[in-house]
C-alpha cells in the first residue's frame, strides 16, 4: 500500500486524464466520462450552464424550486465526481510508468467500484479504494462486487476500526494451501482497555454488523499445538516466527472473532501486524489448554519434530 500512500501524499491536484490513450487507466477513466469531468474549471459556470440549457427547454419563467432542484441535483452528483477523480488520481499518480500492464475490470465490476469510491469523503478510505483499484487491475478477481458494497457503506469510524483489527493480526497459513491469511488477535473479555494486548469486543462488535467480522463459535478452530514439540509458523509483518509447543498436552491458540470473506479482502488494503507490541509473543504466551476436543482448525495440526 506504500505506493498509494506515497500517491496520497503529492498532493490534491488531479491528475491529467484527458489526453486520448489505450492505457488500461485511460480507457477506465474513458468509461466513467472522468476526462471531461477534469477539464472543466468552474464548477459555478457548470451551475448556471446547466441551469441555462433547462430554462432553453421550460421557458424563462421556470420554477425557483425548479432551479433550486437542479443545483441542488448538480451539485450532488458534482460532489461525487470529485471523489471518484480524487480516488483515480491517487491511482494514476502510484502507476506511473505502468499504464499499459495489468487488466481492465468488467463493466458491471467498475460500475459498483464507482458508486463506492465517489462516496469516499476521507482520504483514508480514498487510499483504501485507491488501493483496491490498483490490486484488481494487477490481479484481476481479487475482489467480489459484494466486497466493494461491503466498502462503500464502511463508516469513517468502521474503516479506522478495521484498520486497526488489521493492525492487530498475524499472518496464519491458510488450509490446504501455501498462501497466508489474517488472525485477529482478540482480549479476553473483561481486559483493561489501558493495558489490553489486541482488539476489544466492544470493538469487535462494532465491525460485525459492518459485514467483516463474525464470532468464532468454534473456539479451538484456530490453532492447534500436538504434544511433543509440535511447531507452527506465523507470520508478523512479513518475519516468520516460530511458535512452540513443548507440553505433553495439545495447546491452541483462540481468537474468538475470524474475519468474513469480504473481511479477509479488504485486509489486503491494510498494514497486517503493524500494531505496537511484540505480536509473536502474545501468541506464544497465549497457547492454552483445548476446553473440549479440538474442532478444525485453520492451520493444518503440526507433528512433532
Amino acid at each position: 500500500m506504500s505506493d498509494v500512500i506515497s500517491a496520497l501524499g503529492v498532493g490534491k491536484k488531479i491528475a491529467d486524464v484527458t489526453e486520448k490513450s489505450s492505457s488500461v487507466l485511460a480507457r477506465i477513466a474513458d468509461y466513467w466520462g472522468l476526462g471531461r469531468y477534469l477539464d472543466r474549471r468552474s464548477r459555478a459556470k457548470d451551475v448556471d450552464t446547466a441551469v441555462a440549457q433547462y430554462v432553453s427547454l421550460y421557458g424563462t419563467n421556470m420554477p425557483d424550486e425548479l432551479k433550486d432542484l437542479l443545483y441542488a441535483k448538480y451539485l450532488t452528483e458534482a460532489r461525487k465526481l470529485d471523489n471518484l477523480a480524487e480516488v483515480f488520481s491517487i491511482v494514476r499518480d502510484a502507476r506511473r510508468g505502468k499504464e499499459e500492464a495489468g487488466t481492465i475490470p468488467q463493466p458491471d465490476w467498475l460500475d459498483a467500484y464507482s458508486d463506492g469510491a465517489s462516496r469516499a469523503y476521507d482520504d483514508q478510505v480514498r487510499a483504501m479504494w485507491a488501493q483496491l483499484l490498483t490490486t484488481e487491475i494487477n490481479e484481476s478477481g481479487s475482489f467480489s462486487k459484494r466486497t466493494l458494497s461491503t466498502l462503500r457503506d464502511l463508516s469513517k469510524q468502521e474503516a479506522d476500526l478495521f484498520r486497526n483489527l488489521c493492525s492487530w493480526c498475524v499472518e496464519v497459513h491458510r488450509p490446504n494451501d501455501s498462501g497466508w491469511m489474517p488472525l485477529p488477535i482478540s482480549t479476553s473479555p473483561g481486559a483493561c482497555p489501558n493495558t489490553a494486548q489486541g482488539m476489544s469486543d466492544d470493538d469487535m462488535k462494532t465491525l460485525e454488523p459492518a459485514g467483516l467480522v463474525s464470532p468464532n463459535v468454534f473456539s479451538e478452530r484456530v490453532m492447534l499445538f500436538v504434544p511433543g514439540k509440535g511447531t507452527n509458523v506465523i507470520r508478523v509483518k512479513g518475519v516468520e516466527h516460530t511458535i512452540r509447543n513443548d507440553a505433553s498436552t495439545p495447546k491452541c491458540f483462540r481468537s474468538r472473532y475470524d474475519l468474513t470473506p469480504a473481511g479477509l479482502e479488504l485486509s489486503r488494503l491494510c498494514e497486517i501486524g503493524a500494531a505496537v507490541g511484540d505480536l509473536a509473543s502474545i501468541v506464544q504466551n497465549g497457547l492454552e489448554e483445548p476446553s473440549r476436543p479440538a474442532r478444525v482448525s485453520i492451520l493444518e495440526t503440526m507433528t512433532g519434530e
